[in-house]
């Protein structure tokens, strides 16, 4: 069932449109005068909120946590200005994340995701049903998916590389851990005609047999992509997966071609966390970001095309968002400086596997038992020379 997200006072209409293609519902109230009218028997999942100069945002905030559809339902305010933000939590109004404006969509998009999720996590199961009655429905569902659920893992295993190209000038390795018997988790390494490492990790929407199902398309997308530079890549994957991918169903991508020989690199990213790029001389680690949406999300999708050069001792760390969005019991995230800081005090004899192991265990430790919610996966390249 689709996500409700009530929408007040935004005129961006290239969010609504993308809040859109993502399978969102939404409900549009330009200015909030007729919310009552327009909540009556809904159930909403996301209140968006934009704040106006005329200050009346802050007291239709105030009306969302006195409405009983809304009482409860998280809020994320487009803030103009620091008073608006005061006044909101001088009331005690909870539940209140913001955004400055002016803001990106493809930062706000990811923004409305992570609360949406955030929000599924925190859920609390209204079913009255026995124990006997669980059990027994379990049964069931265990008999009905389990020819399934296997088939699927056996897809997805014959997605990933079966090893890992081996060089002397350069160490690699990958970590692949899915959340259940099937994940949303994909990646590949291959060595290209020209001598090249070319390396795709990607993350599709959801789990189980429809995630294989989309992996599988995207593995097919890439063949018949036919292409080495990673932003023409991913940008021909696009033109293929977008008419055919399902409307909320996507495929975040980091894409890059590593020349062993030169140490020079070109990447691309589509809607997924930036790779970390430990530069061992001068110490510190660089984020490598670029612009573009997720693979299969919008069918004018374009995506930027970059550049680095690795030297020997460098280390590039790509990954799924499982690490970066994985919180600890009191609701922090592990976001990237805890493995910025594994990178930089690493040994420089370090290899790739050890690097990764290393940072798992950091990861274990940091979430302290809190339970894990996406699959995880990280690729290590370090150039020896």
């Amino acid at each position: 069932m689709p996500d409700t997200i009530l929408i007040i006072g935004s005129g961006d209409e290239k969010l609504k449109k993308f809040l859109t293609k993502m399978g969102h519902d939404l409900i549009v109230s330009d200015d909030g005068m007729d919310l009552a009218e327009r909540l009556a028997g809904q159930i909403i999942d996301l209140a968006i909120l934009e704040g106006s100069a005329e200050d009346t945002s802050v007291e239709l905030c105030s009306f969302l946590r006195t409405d009983e559809v809304t009482k409860e339902v998280p809020i994320l305010f487009v803030s103009h200005s620091g008073l608006q933000e005061s006044e909101i939590k001088e009331r005690g109004i909870d539940l209140v994340e913001y955004i400055e404006s002016p803001y990106s969509v493809g930062s706000m998009v990811s923004r409305v995701a992570t609360m949406l999720r955030l929000r599924k996590f925190a859920g609390k199961d209204e079913e009255k049903a026995s124990l006997g009655e669980v059990n027994a429905a379990l049964r069931d569902l265990n008999e009905r998916f389990k020819k399934e659920l296997d088939e699927a893992r056996h897809i997805q295993q014959s997605l990933l590389p079966k090893s890992l190209p081996k060089d002397d000038r350069f160490d690699m390795a990958a970590s692949y851990e899915p959340l259940e018997e099937v994940g949303g988790d994909w990646f590949y390494i291959e060595k290209k005609e020209s001598g090249k490492i070319a390396v795709q990790i990607a993350d599709v929407t959801g789990h189980g047999l429809s995630a294989a199902f989309i992996g599988s398309m995207t593995k097919l997308a890439m063949v018949a992509a036919n292409k080495e530079l990673p932003h023409e890549l991913l940008e021909e994957m696009n033109r293929l997966m977008a008419p055919q991918i399902p409307d909320g169903k996507f495929v975040t991508m980091f894409s890059y071609l590593y020349d062993p020989e030169t140490g020079h690199m070109h990447y691309a990213r589509g809607g997924h966390p930036p790779g970390l790029l430990l530069k061992r001389a001068e110490g510190e680690v660089v984020e490598l970001k670029g612009d573009g949406f997720a693979v299969g999300f919008f069918d004018e999708g374009m995506y930027t095309a970059h550049e680095t050069e690795m030297a020997p001792g460098d280390i590039l760390v790509v990954m799924t968002d499982a690490l970066p969005e994985g919180q600890n019991m009191s609701g922090e995230y592990y976001g990237f400086e805890h493995m910025s800081k594994l990178m930089r005090e690493s040994s420089p004899d370090i290899s790739c596997g050890k690097l990764l192991k290393e940072i798992i265990v950091d990861f274990e430790k940091f979430r302290d038992g809190r339970v894990l919610k996406d699959d995880t996966t990280l690729i290590a390249l370090k150039r020896l020379k």
